[in-house]
């Protein structure tokens, strides 16, 4: 397309947490130390290495149609000295059987960001790819646009692509949100007023021209319903087991009484849930080969670690209502032993009052779709691949304790990645180099060597406050020696 893609990692499009996805459909899943990994659609690869850095004994392809990212992917890959990790500039409509079976059968195919945006040639290769190398029991994740949230967003398409001429490029990007501004401010805008027309017009901007041509100049920009997704990957075989937003599995939380009511034919349907959650992005899993377990079970058995210092009162899930949170009597106990360290969601059930017991589908998501909590797979050891990418992606991504993008800090520990923004990725750079996490005017000055006055007393406080929070967290998911 020609624009640079913007790295915008989500803990929800990995191996790790698919595992909490099928305990919940009460399917028998977890990592293994040795699996196939595809990420379709890879962009600049950083998923696919932070995946390969965390699980040494995985091999992690990242396919991609964009040349130049294919390149970036394959240049910090080298850096970090990830043997693991393969990055194959590839074009899923032209590949057909011959070619497909080139790769390995496939433990856990992705294709996150990219259904709804490319043509039906590239779709039936995503379904070819799937139906050929997804082993049985293999897992398949797509997220896309969905309707008819997105579906709000049309006029707004249309009206960027002729606003950028035609052109798919980051500078027509940026020429057409320029446009959409100066229609903004004539009052002759005729849209609705939805969260990304507001965030195209905010000054500053507050997206990236990469992200607005990927999101909105592509001539095959299609929201679907997930009937329609699960319809069209029916040749590969493949089964629904559930969202990756866990709180999609709680019908209590989808629309009002009365609206739950008024679909009550369509129960159980994910044709409800797609008019009841005013959400314009799904993000689904499928499995072919379903099995079945007793779900409250394995999720009982999944262990859990705190990622943020569990708060004084419960995290709370947003409903058409209003909030879903635990009261204090029953988070108390969970927050004490979360503040311990790891812990299974069956103890953390177990800790609270019976009488306010919360059930296991109930409090997964309450920890980890609030962000709280992520899966965790093994004790912190070292681990020289996950050390050097996270060295590598720091001077890469995040020069100067600067970089705009969403990035992941590789973690044997999750298996897989954990959130961190370019300071975060700056300061583990520099503490892996041998920096003292004491002196924040020494890590300071190894990536901002040049900073002076105010705006050096204003850095430094600032990686003290982070150091204090996130020092703890980075030790306990292996990313830091204990």
């Amino acid at each position: 397309m020609g624009a640079a893609y913007s790295i915008a990692f989500q803990a929800q499009q990995t191996p790790a947490h698919f595992a909490l996805v099928a305990a919940m459909a009460g399917h028998p899943w977890t990592p293994r130390e040795r699996m196939v990994v595809v990420d379709l659609g890879c962009g600049r690869g950083h998923v696919a290495q932070v995946l390969a850095a965390a699980n040494p004994g995985w091999t992690v392809f990242g396919l991609d149609h964009d040349a130049a990212a294919i390149a970036e992917a394959r240049q910090l890959a080298a850096r970090a000295g990830l043997a693991n990790v393969n990055f194959l500039e590839l074009d899923l409509a032209a590949l057909d059987g011959a070619e497909l079976d080139r790769l390995p059968e496939c433990d856990v195919v992705m294709a996150h960001g990219i259904w709804g945006w490319v043509s039906d040639a590239v779709r039936a290769g995503v379904v070819r790819l799937l139906a050929r190398r997804l082993k049985p029991g293999g897992l398949a994740y797509v997220g896309t646009n969905a309707m008819p949230a997105s579906g709000a967003e049309a006029g707004l398409q249309r009206l960027l692509r002729h606003l950028a001429g035609g052109e798919a490029s980051a500078e027509a990007a940026t020429h057409a949100m320029s446009r959409l501004r100066a229609l903004a401010g004539s009052g002759g805008l005729p849209l609705p007023r939805t969260p990304m027309l507001e965030r195209l017009l905010a000054e500053p901007c507050v997206l990236e021209p990469g992200f607005v041509a990927h999101e909105f100049l592509t001539p095959h920009w299609r929201p679907v319903f997930h009937e329609d997704l699960a319809a069209a990957l029916a040749p590969a075989r493949l089964e629904f087991l559930g969202s990756c937003n866990l709180a999609e599995a709680l019908p209590a939380l989808a629309g009002t009484p009365a609206q739950r009511a008024a679909l009550a034919p369509l129960e159980g349907m994910e044709f409800a849930k797609d008019l009841l959650l005013p959400r314009p992005f799904r993000a689904d899993l499928f499995v072919r080969g379903r099995r079945r377990v007793n779900p409250d079970a394995a999720m009982d058995a999944l262990p859990l670690a705190a990622w943020q210092a569990p708060p004084v009162t419960s995290p709370a899930l947003r409903t058409a209502e209003g909030r879903a949170a635990l009261p204090e009597a029953a988070w108390a106990p969970i927050a004490a032993l979360l503040a311990e360290g790891p812990a299974r969601l069956g103890a953390l059930r177990a800790a609270v009052p019976e009488a306010l017991r919360p059930q296991p589908a109930e409090l997964l998501a309450l920890l980890v779709d609030t962000g709280l909590c992520l899966p965790v797979f093994r004790p912190p050891a070292p681990a020289p691949a996950a050390t050097r990418l996270n060295r590598a992606a720091a001077a890469f991504h995040a020069p100067g304790g600067e970089g705009r993008g969403h990035f992941a800090l590789a973690s044997p520990v999750a298996a897989g990645g954990v959130p961190a923004g370019a300071l975060d990725l700056a300061l583990v750079g520099a503490l892996l180099a041998g920096g003292d996490a004491a002196n924040p005017e020494a890590l300071l000055a190894q990536f901002q060597p040049g900073l002076g006055g105010g705006a050096r007393l204003a850095a430094v406080s600032r990686i003290r406050e982070r150091l204090a929070e996130a020092l703890p967290l980075w030790r306990r998911f292996g990313i830091l020696p204990g």
